[in-house]
Formats: C-alpha cells, sequence, structure tokens
C-alpha cells in the first residue's frame, strides 16, 4: 500500500515539475520575441489585406476592438467601441459607417429592448485579421534546448524512480 501511495506522490510530483519546466520554457520563447519587429510586420501585413484607410491608428483600433470582442464573445455597442479605443464616439461612429458599408461589421438589434444595437464584426473581417496575424513572421531565435531549463531537482526525480521502480 505504501509503495502505490509513494508512486502516486513520486508521479505528482514528476507531473509538477514538468509543468514548471513547460512554464519556463513558454517564458523563455516569449521574452525571445522581438515585439518592436512584430509591430512592424503587422503594420505592413495588414497593407494588402486591409483597403489603405483602414491602416490608419483609429480605424484599426476600431477593428482590433471588435475582433478582440468577437473572439471573447462578447457585444459592443459604439460607446463602449469609443471608450476602449479612446476615440471620440462622432469618430468612432464614422469609422463603425464605413466599416459597415465595406462589409467588414453589421450592426445586431436588441429585440427585447430599444436600445443601440451591437456592432460585430462580420466572418469576413474576422477571416481577414486570422489571416493577416497568422502570416506574420515573428522573429524568434532558436529555441533553447531542454538542456537550458531543466529543472535542477530533475535528476533527483529520476533517482526516486528507480527506488520506487
Amino acid at each position: 500500500m505504501d509503495q502505490a501511495r509513494d508512486q502516486t506522490m513520486l508521479l505528482e510530483d514528476i507531473r509538477q515539475r514538468l509543468q514548471r519546466l513547460e512554464n519556463q520554457h513558454w517564458e523563455r520563447a516569449i521574452e525571445q520575441i522581438d515585439l518592436g519587429q512584430f509591430a512592424i510586420d503587422l503594420r505592413r501585413s495588414r497593407i494588402g489585406v486591409f483597403p489603405d484607410e483602414y491602416c490608419t491608428g483609429n480605424i484599426w483600433d476600431v477593428l482590433l476592438e471588435l475582433y478582440d470582442a468577437k473572439r471573447s464573445d462578447r457585444k459592443l455597442k459604439l460607446a463602449d467601441i469609443a471608450t476602449n479605443a479612446k476615440i471620440p464616439e462622432k469618430l468612432t461612429l464614422r469609422y463603425v459607417n464605413l466599416l459597415s458599408a465595406d462589409g467588414f461589421l453589421h450592426y445586431q438589434e436588441d429585440t427585447r429592448t430599444a436600445d443601440e444595437p451591437h456592432i460585430l464584426l462580420t466572418d469576413k473581417a474576422s477571416t481577414q485579421i486570422d489571416q493577416l496575424l497568422k502570416n506574420i513572421r515573428i522573429k524568434v531565435s532558436k529555441p533553447t534546448g531542454p538542456s537550458d531549463i531543466v529543472d535542477s531537482d530533475m535528476p533527483n526525480v529520476i533517482n526516486d524512480a528507480e527506488k520506487v521502480g
């Protein structure tokens, strides 16, 4: 009975250590992303995917706010978009009308109330943004090898496993 409990504890210890290793690897990969290059690649990549006027800061911010809302299953109204993007509401309305006319977003009426409608990104816009982000080459240096991130206690886990097994 003690051997089964020891093996269970050992397996849990191994699981926790592997989780730490995975987290360390992920953190190192994130640290290696050149955010400046990512921003440049994003700016350059959206030209050709979207109309030129969509590549300016404010209208792009409106698109990104709606993209983020769609990914997290939230619905935004005009005031929400303006607040989140930090753009005056009148200017946001102008951008929303332009994006709507080009088929990048649509309005969804709330049939239960007479409130202003929600503004939603169309599948067309969502697909184009997804494709744009997928095409961006994030320059990351070669991944570190396992020897660079091995937990200093890992040899003890192997020795403990030999004792139990």
